[in-house]
């Protein structure tokens, strides 16, 4: 599918704006052009237009507080931080007469590393595209948009951002107990919104009657500050064939993954990474799970 451009219009302190890029998802260390119109309501004397690429991370920690009789209570915070701000001079001064509407076009630069958007509720990164007129003794006038900064395969390929030891390998081998065996995946890394194949191989003493075969693709989502929250996201699950196994058995599936952007990713106040479970779901006893480590991008551009 090929990316989508984004257009946005609103009115600020007596400026319409319309503000548009080439794509909204963007690819870190490349440009993305863009053009900007103004049209003034009433005299406006601006010392530059600037458009800025802005990234904030926010996380979730809990907060202890004992009030002056000594009870004790705990509640949620959420803090948030901008990460990344790229702003880029579009012109030095800008005068506008009543009624006048001027255009420009622009270049923005996407940070080599993004790091990319990451949309969860304990933690995460949003990008904003932002376009200002900087007046002097009075009050800005601006628009901004929701942008999305992807994670490319190349980028996880590259030793760029930390993933699971073996998240990169076709093929990991895993055990719980006297359950073993392999779990190989096609791409790896996998990438959100597109199709995946895979063969999970099992090793079973004697037989085991189950309940369900299940395959489950999580993403644990984790604020790493103090008291900080984490979660736990399902970003693909199925139920894979067989519920008597016995012995060496091969199983091949295949599935899509979440469309929702769960970047294998590090931040400076939160991390997420995500994991292959085989769960073996078996009555009246604890359920064996065979997990390896997978990694996630958000787009198979380079």
């Amino acid at each position: 599918m090929p990316p989508m451009g984004g257009e946005w219009t609103g009115s600020s302190h007596g400026v319409e704006w319309q503000l548009e890029l080439e794509r909204t998802a963007l690819i870190p260390g490349r440009l993305v052009a863009g053009r900007v119109t103004v049209t003034a309501d009433n005299e406006v004397d601006a010392r530059g237009l600037i458009v800025a690429l802005r990234g904030e991370e926010h996380w979730q920690h809990r907060v202890t507080t004992r009030d002056a009789q000594g009870h004790v209570s705990t509640h949620v915070e959420t803090e948030r931080r901008d990460l990344v701000h790229e702003p880029v001079q579009v012109e030095d001064t800008v005068h506008l007469a009543p009624g006048e509407s001027r255009t420009w076009t622009f270049e923005l630069p996407v940070p080599p590393l993004g790091p990319a958007t990451l949309e969860a509720e304990v933690a995460g990164l949003d990008w904003t595209v932002e376009a200002k007129l900087d007046v002097p003794g009075g009050f800005d006038s601006l628009i901004e948009g929701s942008v999305r900064v992807v994670q490319p395969v190349a980028l996880l390929r590259s030793g760029a951002v930390p993933v699971g030891e073996f998240a990169l390998f076709p093929s990991a081998d895993a055990a719980d107990g006297e359950v073993t065996g392999a779990v190989a995946l096609d791409p790896v890394p996998l990438c959100a919104g597109e199709p995946f194949t895979g063969c999970v191989t099992l090793h079973v003493p004697g037989t085991r009657r189950l309940q369900q075969l299940r395959a489950e693709i999580r993403v644990a989502v984790k604020a790493t500050v103090s008291e900080g929250l984490e979660e736990t996201i399902v970003a693909w699950s199925g139920v894979l064939p067989g519920t008597e196994l016995s012995g060496d058995q091969s199983i091949t599936f295949s599935g899509r993954l979440d469309e929702r952007a769960l970047p294998t990713i590090e931040l400076p106040h939160s991390r997420a990474s995500a994991t292959f479970h085989v769960i073996l779901a078996t009555a009246w006893a604890a359920d064996p799970h065979l997990v390896r480590d997978v990694a996630i991008a958000t787009t198979l551009e380079l």
